[in-house]
């Protein structure tokens, strides 16, 4: 299989610290490094093992971050490491959002279940 196979490679190319990151499956984890020392691609990465190893769908995957830059990478990163699979589900992909973004979705979808009023 293709992605095994991709996640082999993978995985041998990450430094320890990184790999660990990457499998780390049994709670939460935190991601916490310097600038260009890979947080992006670790996060990314783990996302293919989530979906290949872990068979997690992927729309039942969410990734939270502070900026929109960083959003905005991490999601052409996983829809082109995704596209490259046709064994992964194509129709559904993993949540990318801000904080903000994300709490924003979040109660806009919810105002009809509490008092709070939309001022769009």
């Amino acid at each position: 299989n293709l992605i095994y196979q991709y996640m082999e490679k993978i995985l041998g190319k990450l430094n320890s610290e990184q790999k660990e990151a990457v499998i780390h499956t049994d709670g939460p984890a935190i991601i916490l490094a310097g600038a260009g020392s890979g947080k992006t691609r670790v996060l990314v990465h783990k996302v293919l093992y989530l979906i290949a190893e872990k068979n997690v769908e992927p729309g039942n995957i969410l990734m939270v971050t502070f900026s929109n830059k960083a959003a905005g990478e991490m999601k052409e990163r996983i829809k082109a490491l995704l596209g490259s699979f046709s064994d992964i589900n194509q129709g559904s992909e993993p949540t990318v959002a801000t904080f903000h973004s994300l709490c924003a979705r979040i109660l806009r979808s919810e105002e009809h279940t509490s008092e709070l009023q939309s001022h769009s």
